[in-house]
Formats: structure tokens, C-alpha cells, sequence
């Protein structure tokens, strides 16, 4: 039986319908509030699609992000050692070319992570990390898909997001920002050379995805202008995202990427990644761009989420959310599937989320 959520945002994405769908993430919402023993009494014994299903909301269920995961990742040749300290978390590989090695600190409940050091921390590492990349063995596992697709039953639909494009995992999974900005001052044919490295290992997942049965895939890229400029986005970025759509669209997918921090410059460029959509925009008062300039500059791509997290907090002027919520849809239903950038916090008035189910409801009785 086909999904109904996701019928509505492949529809969505394919342009045939002018409905709303308001789909969400609030597994970390869920996860932290029941670890401080704060879930709402009407939240207590119900699962993730149970809680949307109360509020009037569907599911964004991600493969992975605090579920079991439908793809399965080895690597081979090399030995993982984890070591548990205090509040944080020590993990090194080991490879013929040396140890890769990464300290994580965690939240009190261990929820949410920080890098406080990374794996690569100069040239002298990048064989090591080739190695390790080169070693991958991707593989999906259609057991674990059908569970997580029980699980959302037709409250949510199943998606997934692949590891970062190449600039942005130096940035945020290898080496940090400051050692990659070095890199590229210094060595830059021998980080392009890791980059295409990285490349190849995204391909391993680009792959064996396309032969999946998720239709709606993400690159998960959390990308920010602060970090990742106009100039290194067009260099380095730009020409993935048009080779990676390409063949995804090749296997009958649609594809979006993560952008959740600032991104005025960079909205107009988005149109011409080949991308379908963009999710987790993040506009004023907590991004650096406006609802009417990220209509101009994105064109046609489909929106996921859009309005600010801020906006969920009980400080914050009822009106104002209103506001953001009429106008939202006013300029881009059609490509709109209404969300939350980036995610509910965890202090989140519920009765805002509430708000927006029957916000959604009485526009589209009203067009």
C-alpha cells in the first residue's frame, strides 16, 4: 500500500498539488525532554509518529538520526577502538598509515555531540584517512527499511541523508574549519586530491541509494556562508550537487540539500545546483535573509521546513508566528512542505505547533 505521506511530498516535489504538508523533526525534542523526565503527560507512552499524529503534524523519519539505520557501513583493514572519559568520548582508528583519531564531549545526556578534535590534523594524515575511506563496504538493508517504514506507518515516510559533499566534510567531519582553511592556503592540489577521495567514498552511498526504494534523499550539508563562502561554494560544491542530482534523477529520486545557517549569498546560486529542493532555510530573525529574498533567489526549488525554531519558544510573540506562517505558504505553496528550521527545541511551546496544524488546515479551506 503506497505511503500517503509520502505520495503528498513526492507530489510536492513533482508540482501537481497545492497542499501544505506540515512534516517535522522533533526526535531530538523527544529524546531530551524524556531524559530530563519533561515529556507533556499527553506525550508519555507514545512513540515519535504518535506525537505528530497528536499535534496535527507528519513525520520526517531520517534513517539513522536517533532510529535504526537502513544502511549498513563497514570498513575494512582497520581497527576502531572507542574509549569512553568522563563527558567525553575517544575514538581512533587504526590503519596501516597511522591512527585517526577524534575526541568527542557530549551533552549531559549524551544526546548531542561536540568535536573538540579532529582526526586530521595535517597532510601527514591523509593517507591514513584515504585508506580508511577506500575500505567502505555500503550495502542496504531492506529488513531494517520495512521496520522503520512500520514504525512511521502513515504518520511519516522514510528518507535518508548521505555523508557531506568533500569541502564540507573537511569543514565538519575531518579536520575542523581553521585546519582546512590552512590546508587550502597551503596544499591545496594535496587537499583536492583527499577531496576526491571523499568523493569516491560518497559515491559508495550515492549508489547503492539509488537503487533503494527511498524516493526523497538529502544531502545532509549544514552549510553556512560564514564557513562556506560564495567563491569555495562555486568551486568546490556547485559541481557535485549537479553531478550527484543528475544521476539520482536518473533513478527516479528527488533530491534536497541542508542548509540551516546563513545563506543570502548563497541563495540565488542554490538554483543552480540542480537540486529540487532546499531544506531547513533558515530566514530573519535567526538566519541573515528575508521569506521575499529567499523566494527570489531559489526560484522554483521546493522548501522544506521554513520557519525558524525561535519561533516555537513560549517568549517569543504569538503574532509573529502567525505572521511567518501566512506568509510562508502565501509564497511558496505549491513547493512548500512547512517545517520547523532546523528542528523543535526542546523548550518548545506545543501549543505553537499546534497552532500551525490548524493555521494549515483553515488556509487550505480558505484557497
Amino acid at each position: 500500500m503506497e505511503n500517503p505521506v509520502e505520495k503528498l511530498i513526492v507530489d510536492v516535489f513533482e508540482g501537481v498539488t497545492e497542499a501544505v504538508p506540515f512534516n517535522i523533526r522533533h526526535e531530538y525534542w523527544y529524546h531530551v525532554n524524556r531524559a530530563a523526565k519533561t515529556l507533556p503527560r499527553e506525550c508519555e507512552g507514545l512513540d515519535l509518529p504518535d506525537i505528530c499524529r497528536l499535534w496535527g503534524a507528519t513525520w520526517r523519519c531520517y534513517s539513522g538520526y536517533y532510529v535504526e539505520s537502513c544502511v549498513k557501513v563497514e570498513y575494512e583493514n582497520v581497527v576502531f577502538k572507542t574509549e569512553a572519559v568522563g563527558g567525553r568520548t575517544l575514538v581512533s582508528v587504526q590503519t596501516p598509515y597511522g591512527e585517526l583519531r577524534r575526541v568527542v564531549a557530549h551533552d549531559r545526556y549524551g544526546l548531542s555531540a561536540q568535536t573538540l578534535e579532529f582526526p586530521v590534523k595535517g597532510v601527514g594524515d591523509f593517507r591514513a584517512l584515504e585508506h580508511l575511506l577506500e575500505g567502505v563496504k555500503v550495502e542496504f538493508d531492506h529488513a531494517a527499511y520495512e521496520r522503520l517504514k512500520l514504525r512511521a506507518g502513515p504518520q511519516g515516510f522514510v528518507t535518508y541523508f548521505f555523508p557531506h559533499s568533500p569541502l564540507q566534510a573537511l569543514f565538519l567531519d575531518w579536520a575542523g574549519i581553521p585546519t582546512t582553511v590552512r590546508l587550502l592556503r597551503l596544499e591545496r592540489e594535496r587537499v583536492e586530491g583527499l577531496m576526491e577521495t571523499i568523493h569516491e567514498y560518497n559515491w559508495v552511498f550515492y549508489r547503492e541509494l539509488a537503487r533503494s526504494p527511498i524516493r526523497v534523499l538529502n544531502l545532509g550539508e549544514n552549510i553556512d556562508v560564514r564557513i562556506t563562502s560564495p567563491e569555495l561554494f562555486r568551486r568546490y560544491c556547485l559541481p557535485v550537487y549537479a553531478e550527484v542530482a543528475d544521476y539520482l534523477h536518473g533513478y527516479n529520486k528527488y533530491v534536497h540539500i541542508h542548509v540551516d545557517g546563513y545563506a543570502k549569498q548563497l541563495l540565488p546560486l542554490l538554483r543552480e545546483s540542480g537540486l529540487d529542493g532546499v531544506e531547513a532555510l533558515t530566514p530573519k530573525p535567526v538566519g541573515d535573509f528575508t521569506l521575499e529574498e529567499a523566494r527570489e533567489g531559489i526560484g522554483d526549488m521546493v522548501v522544506l521546513d521554513g520557519i525558524p525554531y525561535l519561533l516555537f519558544l513560549p517568549h517569543l510573540d504569538l503574532e509573529l508566528l502567525k505572521k511567518f506562517v501566512h506568509r510562508t505558504v502565501e509564497l511558496f505553496r505549491g513547493r512548500l512542505i512547512l517545517g520547523i528550521s532546523d528542528e523543535l527545541p526542546p523548550p518548545a511551546d506545543l501549543g505553537r505547533v499546534k497552532l500551525v496544524s490548524r493555521m494549515l488546515k483553515e488556509l487550505s479551506n480558505s484557497s
